[in-house]
């Protein structure tokens, strides 16, 4: 029914409106997709800084010098103290990280601060181009010179597309209330 993968988001959206069942095949649902996933989380992990499966989706989503080892060691300290992750990596795991994986985590947390703050007066659309721009994601996934990587980019820019469009939705479902 469609030629771009980008494109299936509008049709999904009408079939689960007019609740008819579908299937997508040769592909993922939009939301399913990787890409979209990832651009989830880091609009997840600005609005709470306690999803725990956001944080560890795109702590090093671009690459930025946090490995495993450094996420296990957050992870640890996070469980024998019942908090976040975090929280965890606030304290740098109980002062556990080196001075190297620290200082990345620290700009970690500071890019989704950052984010928070810049976008907490933005309409919804804003605040997803914003992220994935702040974020790097399109710059990430615009290094992949394949067919692949354009669609990466072209699924994100229709989620800002989703975003505007669920904006106009709720305006015209509570214009007036």
């Amino acid at each position: 029914l469609y030629r771009s993968n980008a494109q299936s988001r509008v049709f999904e959206e009408f079939l689960m409106q007019k609740q008819i069942p579908y299937r997508v095949y040769g592909g993922l649902r939009f939301f399913e997709r990787a890409e979209i996933k990832d651009a989830l989380a880091y609009l997840r992990l600005r609005e709470n800084r306690a999803d725990d499966t956001s944080f560890e989706r795109i702590v090093n989503l671009p690459t930025r010098g946090i490995g495993a080892r450094t996420i296990a060691e957050i992870r640890e300290y996070a469980r024998a103290n019942a908090i976040s992750l975090w929280e965890s990596a606030m304290s740098n795991a109980g002062g556990q990280l080196s001075a190297r994986a620290g200082g990345a985590v620290q700009k970690f947390l500071a890019l989704i601060e950052g984010i928070a703050h810049e976008t907490q007066d933005l309409p919804l659309h804003e605040t997803v181009e914003h992220m994935l721009e702040r974020s790097q994601l399109i710059p990430h996934f615009r290094k992949d010179k394949g067919e692949q990587g354009e669609t990466r980019i072209e699924n994100l820019g229709e989620l800002v597309n989703a975003a505007e469009s669920f904006e106009k939705f709720l305006a015209t479902k509570y214009v007036g209330t």
